[in-house]
């Protein structure tokens, strides 16, 4: 199994950056008190967290890609608030589970804005562009009017878009009803995931394009890698759906793919039929519809889903080109410069893997979406409960269920596979 995916193109957010330099230099010391394996949003939480409650330790941060590239690097940058699956929470949560929940994830985004603020990350950060759920059909439509109903339950008000409101915002008429969705901020995601890694405390060592392929059972934890072995009297495992061929939720996540492009760099002619305003986002009304952005003078498109293995770049690109051709009929193009595939992990009743697996040894994995936000404060809280802190926060996770057990290969693959296109079908124009 791998340990990383060996995607076919690069991120389109990433290549809009300028060069990074890895840090590929190897430490001299082969020993740590703390590893952590996995430098995505959740890695690098726990590694800043860890080096804040335990000063003067010293923590390796393992990552088998380079910072940027990875799948912190491929989403659409926004940064959700939604609170996770009901299937997910433990049965005292009743009827808050829903506040419960948006409070985690509140906390990360707060987090992530106080970081940003600090060591002044040039990542596009803006929470005032407008981010909707759009719906293209009747179907969707009833969808997210009963969302709309569920946001004012909690508590929360979220405005609505008629028809021609939306022709305006964003320069189609494909949608027929929206509402504000809980995106609290628009990022470029790969420079927000470079930044927090440059941004490290010194007490933490970022080696990349380093693939941990195995590791002892017990502390001390030797860990066998593609650039020899290292030690830890502490292991996190936060490596997301690569957790799997360490042994951890093995039987508890599949991987799913998804698909960006991103267009030109667009003149202002091509840019007024994307709408009038200057940035927007626009999330669809079913999780397998298409999600769409105005940033940069640029339109990002990204759809798309397949099991385990990625699809032909030449088949995501006419895919995409379709999409948006179906949008925005009138554009002078519809040729795209970047096309890049996203692998991130899915449990069945969408919960996570989190806590101490054994003694000495903490993970969180399976994160399947607004992974941005839940990745960190996840990686927060599992350095915190490894360091014995206490809150009101990291008790409301510990009670959340973990991942619905899932059969073994082909079974594993007949049942996704046709969740997929079930899925599909019932998106119909929303995709």
């Amino acid at each position: 199994m791998e340990v990383a995916p060996a995607y076919k193109s690069r991120s389109g957010w990433n290549a809009l950056l300028p060069q990074r330099i890895a840090k590929n230099q190897a430490p001299k010391d082969r020993r740590f008190r703390t590893v952590v394996v996995g430098a995505g949003y959740t890695g690098l939480a726990a590694a800043r967290r860890l080096a804040e409650l335990a000063p003067g330790e010293e923590v390796l941060l393992l990552d088998a890609a380079t910072i940027g590239e990875g799948a912190s690097g491929r989403n659409s940058g926004f940064l959700l608030i939604n609170p996770g699956e009901p299937s997910a929470n433990a049965a005292g949560f009743a009827g808050d589970w829903a506040v419960r929940q948006i409070a985690l994830v509140q906390a990360g985004l707060d987090w992530l804005r106080q970081l940003v603020e600090i060591y002044s990350i040039d990542c596009d950060w803006q929470e005032s562009v407008p981010a909707i759920t759009a719906a293209a059909t009747s179907r969707g439509e009833e969808s997210v009017r009963a969302t709309c109903s569920r946001y004012q339950s909690w508590a929360i008000e979220s405005k609505e878009y008629r028809h021609d409101e939306l022709r305006r915002l964003v320069g189609t008429g494909y949608y027929r009803y929206g509402i504000q969705s809980l995106t609290r901020a628009l990022v470029q995601p790969a420079a927000l995931h470079r930044g927090l890694a440059d941004s490290l405390p010194d007490a933490v060592t970022l080696l990349e394009n380093t693939a941990v392929n195995s590791f002892s059972g017990e502390a001390p934890f030797r860990l066998q890698t593609s650039r020899g072995e290292f030690v830890a009297d502490r292991l996190f495992v936060t490596n997301n759906l690569h957790a799997r061929s360490l042994g951890i939720a093995r039987n508890r996540m599949i991987g799913i793919y998804t698909y960006g492009a991103f267009t030109p760099q667009l003149d202002e002619a091509e840019l007024s039929p994307l709408g009038e305003a200057p940035q927007w986002g626009a999330l669809p009304a079913h999780r397998m519809g298409t999600t769409l952005r105005k940033t940069m003078g640029r339109l990002l498109i990204r759809s798309g889903d397949s099991y385990e293995r990625e699809l032909d770049p030449d088949k995501v690109r006419a895919m995409l080109a379709r999409l948006y051709r179906d949008r925005f009929p009138g554009m002078r193009t519809h040729e795209f410069e970047h096309v890049w595939g996203g692998l991130t992990a899915v449990t069945h009743n969408g919960a996570f893997y989190f806590g101490q697996a054994r003694p000495g040894l903490f993970a969180s994995v399976g994160c399947g979406g607004a992974g941005v936000t839940r990745g960190t404060i996840h990686g927060k809280l599992l350095a915190e409960l490894a360091c014995g802190s206490q809150s009101t926060l990291l008790t409301d996770r510990l009670a959340l269920r973990g991942p619905n057990w899932l059969p073994p290969e082909p079974f594993r693959r007949m049942g996704a596979t046709a969740q997929i296109a079930w899925e599909q079908w019932l998106a119909g124009a929303e995709r």
